[in-house]
């Protein structure tokens, strides 16, 4: 998410859970800040998969199918 004060000032911050949204927005209603939420794409999401490792890969649909059975 991408928060962006009105002097041009732009600060990225992750939340640990989507609960705490609610009160950001809330804190930045009251101090006149303009909070933009950061658009991800399908291929955004897959880039991180592969840094972190989250790709399985096989040789064929039998090994696949065996990886998933396990």
């Amino acid at each position: 998410m991408e928060t962006t004060t009105h002097d041009g000032i732009t600060i990225k911050m992750m939340l640990p859970e989507a609960s705490d949204l609610h009160l950001l927005r809330e804190l930045a209603a009251r101090m006149g800040w303009v909070i933009e939420r950061e658009k991800r794409t399908g291929l955004d999401e897959a880039i991180d998969d592969i840094k972190a490792g989250r790709v399985h890969k096989a040789k064929d649909v039998d090994d696949l199918m065996e990886q998933l059975m396990r």
